[in-house]
């Protein structure tokens, strides 16, 4: 399995209180570990744009005393944890010791067409449609690298790896498939002149939103869940109080 990993989960397995979700919090623990013990072996991708909000995630819980989700988690973190936390993950991504990053193309770029223009068609939001908000630009493209993972790969391969439920809808109603009328509606048949891609549900990834997914979703896309962690897990650095 190829799996795309989102900024939200992959920053709330070094720090736990940035990512709200208790559940999803525990998941990617899982993932992590278990990937890092080679007790599975998952191929663990994450945008080199998601690397960037890792790091502003660890540097707002360090500075950001004014942060509203920094005020939620009762103040910032000790700059000496905030210290660790930048050598662990920037050891983890280096050279691609254990998260390789995956640059962004123009191919990406170019897919947004595939993807934007249903997330603002249906108005899907991480709850209910009022105060509707898009997804931005970034969730946009995580879903086009997927797209473009999916071909090199075959989507029963590929797994986008999110907290955010408007990512997770995204894909769901692209998968689902979207009647040809409002594929005409959204100039999602023109796009394929643009990205080489015609619009269908099978071009698209799968996508695990830990927050919600249920644990049958885990196992059938992961082989099992829980996923075994081997008893050889190296030492790594997190910060392990919400």
């Amino acid at each position: 399995m190829y799996l795309l990993l989102d900024a939200n989960v992959t920053a709330g397995y070094y720090l736990p209180r940035s990512l709200d979700s208790r559940r999803a919090r525990g998941r990617i623990r899982v993932i992590f570990d278990s990937t890092r013990s080679h007790a599975s072996s998952p191929v663990l991708y994450i945008p080199n744009f998601c690397v960037a909000e890792v790091f502003s995630v660890f540097a707002k819980h360090a500075f950001g005393k004014w942060n509203r989700h920094v005020k939620k988690k009762k103040g910032t973190i000790d700059k000496r944890v905030y210290k660790s936390l930048v050598r662990q993950f920037g050891s983890d991504i280096h050279n691609g010791a254990f998260l390789n990053q995956y640059e962004l193309s123009r191919y990406h770029i170019l897919g947004i067409d595939l993807v934007a223009p249903v997330d603002h068609h249906y108005q899907i939001s991480r709850g209910t449609k009022k105060n509707h908000k898009p997804a931005g630009t970034f969730d946009h493209l995580i879903i086009s690298m997927g797209i473009q993972l999916a071909h090199l790969h075959g989507p029963a391969n590929v797994a986008i790896v999110t907290a955010d439920r408007r990512i997770g809808r995204i894909v769901d109603r692209c998968r689902n498939g979207i009647p040809a009328r409002i594929v005409r509606k959204l100039k999602l048949d023109r796009a394929q002149e643009v990205t080489g891609r015609p619009f269908s549900p099978n071009i698209f990834p799968q996508c695990l939103e830990l927050s919600t997914c249920k644990n049958a979703d885990l196992a059938a896309l992961l082989g099992a869940w829980p996923l075994t962690i081997g008893n050889d897990l190296p030492a790594v650095y997190r910060w392990t109080y919400d």
